[in-house]
């Protein structure tokens, strides 16, 4: 059964933070993934999946937003890791978890 979620919604925090770990015997697979800046400076957000960099310090413009939709499949005890420069960049990520 798959469930919808949002592995992670809010700030990005200034160190590399584990947000989401896909628990045992399931499945996760991100769908979207949404970065906004609503301060007045430009920022950045890293998002890593299993380990491995999606989005690597990319650059949001003040008062800008990125939008990135994919399917991308994460095994169980894999994570979803967040990073992001600047006080006013946010996160929303979200998709389905499979048991």
């Amino acid at each position: 059964m798959a469930t919808p979620l949002n592995f992670f919604r809010g700030s990005a925090p200034a160190s590399v933070t584990k947000v989401y770990t896909v628990p045992d015997s399931n499945k996760a697979i991100v769908t979207n993934i949404v970065a906004a800046n609503t301060g007045s400076a430009a920022g950045s957000v890293t998002v890593k999946l299993g380990g491995w960099d999606l989005l690597s310090a990319v650059g949001i413009a003040a008062k800008g937003v990125l939008t990135v939709e994919i399917n991308q499949v994460l095994a169980e005890g894999e994570a979803i890791e967040v990073q992001g420069t600047g006080a006013q960049c946010s996160l929303h990520i979200s998709g389905v978890e499979v048991a």
